[in-house]
C-alpha cells in the first residue's frame, strides 16, 4: 500500500496536482505504531521533494489523525476536513478548531448523523452556518470539494442533480465569505 501511495505522489507531481488527500485507514483501523508512522513519513518526504501537500482526512477514529499530525511536522502535511465523517463519527469533537491551522482541503457533504450518507449540503443535520463560519475564521482559502453521492437522488436526472449541487456550493460559499 505504501508503494502504491508513493506512486500516487509521483502522479500528483507529474500532473501538477498540489494536494492529495490520504485516508489513514480503510475498514477496521490498524494498530497505531512506529511502523505505520515511518511509512507515512516516507510518503510525506516524497511529497515534500515534489512540492505536494498531503492532507490526512478525518475518518472513524481521531486517534490515528492525532498520532500522525502530532508526529509529522512537515509544512506539506496537514488536515482534510470531511464534514460528513465529522457529523457521523465524532460530532462532539471540534475538529476545525483542533486542526484548523493545518487545514489543506475540505470535503463537504451531509448526513443525518446515523451513517456516512454523502448527501448534498443542507440535506442533513450539519450546522452549515457554523461550519462555514469556522472555515472563515481559520482563513481557509483553498479548494472546496463537494462529496455527495447520487444514491439519495436517483429520482433526479443527472443534469438536475449537478444543478442542485452547484446551487448548494454557491450557498456554502456565501456562508463562508459573508460573515
Amino acid at each position: 500500500m505504501t508503494d502504491r501511495i508513493l506512486r500516487i505522489v509521483d502522479d500528483c507531481a507529474e500532473h501538477r496536482i498540489p494536494t492529495m488527500v490520504l485516508h489513514l485507514s480503510s475498514g477496521v483501523p490498524p494498530e497505531i505504531n512506529e511502523l505505520g508512522l515511518s511509512r507515512v513519513m516516507r510518503i510525506v518526504e516524497l511529497a515534500e521533494q515534489n512540492g505536494i501537500n498531503v492532507a490526512f482526512e478525518n475518518l472513524r477514529t481521531i486517534e490515528h489523525l492525532d498520532y500522525i499530525l502530532d508526529n509529522i511536522t512537515s509544512p506539506r502535511a496537514g488536515f482534510c476536513y470531511d464534514s460528513g465523517h465529522h457529523n457521523y463519527c465524532m460530532p462532539d469533537t471540534d475538529l476545525l478548531s483542533k486542526y484548523g491551522s493545518s487545514l489543506l482541503a475540505l470535503h463537504l457533504h451531509n448526513n443525518d448523523g446515523s451513517d456516512d450518507q454523502h448527501r448534498l449540503p443542507f440535506d442533513g443535520t450539519i450546522n452549515w452556518p457554523e461550519v462555514m463560519k469556522k472555515n472563515n475564521q481559520i482563513g481557509y482559502k483553498g479548494s472546496v470539494a463537494l462529496e455527495p453521492e447520487n444514491t439519495g437522488y436517483k429520482e433526479l436526472p443527472p443534469g438536475e442533480f449537478l444543478r442542485l449541487a452547484a446551487e448548494r456550493a454557491l450557498k456554502l460559499e456565501s456562508l463562508m465569505y459573508d460573515m
